[in-house]
């Protein structure tokens, strides 16, 4: 079974996305409208429960895990806003929103007052527990999507399908039948299977939809339209620039007053930041990149350069005392640790918070901070103490020991 995330293109898959406010994107205004409930004939009225819950079915729809920048808010008392970054095509973001996910069985019957055969709704998709995708055949449109029901679910399938053998049995997904296959026995397992010539890509979205919940109301597209960058190139442009002068500057510093470890830190500063970067473009996290990110990213390069002033201080004392650089080394790396792992942990811990109780933007902060104070961890406790250890040890480097900022 594949991953809900799908597949993405070759020449997308290391391709850094930019947020809405660094690139265009989508902007597209809902309303939502009361719909009449096809089991119980009652009608969703639309109230500030209805509205919070219509935005949590589509922030878990179109940002399951955060990291997209994908701004969804009400807006009023029954509309909704959503801004897409790097979606252009309105096409598919007016699809990708109008979708509700109700999904309903539907079994065939003769109305003798009309003298014609009617779908009536015998289950609905409130009873259901998962949904995956699956191979249906073979080709690349012979895949399907799996679904598992509650246990209540379970039951009401049992029975329904135990009346039905030998008649059809339609599955619909908003209004849309999907697939009308006979029952051949009764399904106790409390398991089905949506087929329809499906390529990869739309049994996940249809995968991604049913899990993310269906909406209890009907919702209206009142308009869609692409927008320009809110801060522009220029805007980021300056960003990025005031970004590598102040890292220069901070590896100058360290050189000029560190010597050969301010060096080493500065090159451990560089793996860092591909290390960073590497990790905002790996398939299927769907990161997007927004000044608030940037930010983040920033505040942990400065987690980083902490690190190493921390271990070059704890050395230079170590020298003063007069051991041997290798022994100054060691033990400066040593009582630098616990100060070290004490100042990355309570950071991550805030920016985790930030990750998981912010809104969208904070989400962005909070994640490019704990990715980079993870990454900040490794290159100050074994990237730095590596390249020192192979400068004294392979390159002989401890003769100087001025080299060392004593």
């Amino acid at each position: 079974m594949y991953g809900f995330f799908g597949v993405s293109k070759p020449e997308d898959r290391l391709k850094l996305k930019l947020g809405l406010d660094l690139r265009s994107g989508t902007h597209i205004a809902l309303q939502l409208k009361e719909v009449e409930d096809p089991i119980t004939h009652e009608i969703s009225k639309i109230t500030p429960e209805t509205l919070n819950r219509s935005v949590q079915v589509f922030t878990k729809r179109l940002n399951s895990i955060g990291t997209s920048e994908i701004l969804i808010a009400p807006a009023g008392a029954d509309r909704i806003i959503i801004e897409i970054p790097e979606m252009t095509d309105l096409d598919k973001a007016k699809n990708m929103v109008k979708k509700a996910g109700r999904l309903e069985f539907k079994e065939k019957k003769y109305n003798p007052a009309t003298q014609t055969a009617e779908y009536v709704t015998v289950m609905d998709g409130r009873y259901l527990k998962e949904a995956g995708v699956g191979r249906a055949g073979v080709g690349k449109d012979s895949w399907c999507v799996n679904f598992e029901f509650n246990k209540e679910g379970a039951k009401l399938f049992g029975d329904i399908t135990r009346r039905m053998i030998g008649k059809p049995l339609g599955i619909y997904l908003d209004g849309v039948m999907y697939s009308e296959p006979t029952v051949q026995t009764a399904i106790t397992g409390g398991s089905g299977q949506i087929t329809g010539s499906f390529s990869l890509e739309e049994a996940n979205d249809l995968a991604n939809v049913l899990n993310s919940g269906a909406l209890t109301v009907d919702v209206e597209i009142l308009e869609a339209y692409t927008v320009s960058p809110t801060l522009g190139e220029q805007s980021l442009r300056s960003s990025l620039t005031a970004g590598v002068i102040g890292l220069v500057l901070v590896m100058l510093y360290m050189i000029g007053y560190y010597r050969l470890p301010g060096l080493v830190a500065s090159i451990a500063l560089v793996i860092y930041g591909v290390w960073v970067v590497g990790s905002m473009v790996v398939p299927g996290l769907e990161f997007v990149l927004t000044l608030p990110g940037i930010a983040g990213v920033i505040l942990s390069i400065g987690m980083a350069v902490d690190a190493n002033v921390l271990q070059f201080e704890r050395i230079k004392e170590e020298l003063w005392a007069g051991r041997s650089v290798r022994a100054s080394l060691d033990a400066g790396f040593e009582r630098a640790f616990s100060s070290i792992i004490d100042g990355h942990v309570s950071t991550f811990l805030g920016a985790f918070i930030l990750f998981y109780f912010g809104a969208s933007s904070v989400k962005g902060f909070g994640v490019t901070l704990m990715i980079g104070t993870a990454l900040s961890l490794v290159t100050a406790i074994w990237v730095t103490r590596q390249f020192l250890h192979f400068a004294t040890d392979f390159l002989k480097i401890n003769s100087n020991r001025k080299l060392y900022g004593e």
